[in-house]
C-alpha cells in the first residue's frame, strides 16, 4: 500500500511541476506564434531558413 500512495505522490508532484513550468514559460515567452508566423511557418519565422533546400530539383 504505501508504495501505491508513493507512485500517486509522485504523479503528483510531476504534474504540479509540469503545469507550473507550462505556466510560466506562457507567461514570460509564450508558447505559440502569431498568425502571420504560422502561416509562414516556424522555420522561417524563427530560425530564417526553408524547410526545403533551395537548390532541390522539382521533380
Amino acid at each position: 500500500m504505501p508504495q501505491l500512495l508513493m507512485t500517486g505522490l509522485a504523479i503528483a508532484i510531476a504534474l504540479v511541476g509540469s503545469c507550473l513550468v507550462y505556466g510560466l514559460l506562457k507567461a514570460s515567452v509564450g508558447l505559440r506564434l502569431d498568425q502571420e508566423q504560422e502561416y509562414n511557418g516556424a522555420d522561417l519565422s524563427i530560425h530564417k531558413i526553408t524547410a526545403t533546400p533551395e537548390r532541390e530539383p522539382n521533380w
